[in-house]
């Protein structure tokens, strides 16, 4: 048996985390994976 399923929207990611609501488990599972200990930061 396989499913598949649309990827979550950026938008409807933001507008979860907009209102303080959290999303089911493994939703925003994303690849490929960020390396361990690799710190990442927003620049305006």
């Amino acid at each position: 048996v396989a499913f598949s399923l649309f990827p979550t929207r950026m938008e409807d990611l933001m507008s979860v985390a907009d209102a303080d609501e959290v999303m089911p488990p493994k939703s925003t599972w994303f690849e490929p994976k960020l390396a361990d200990g690799l710190v990442s930061l927003v620049l305006d």
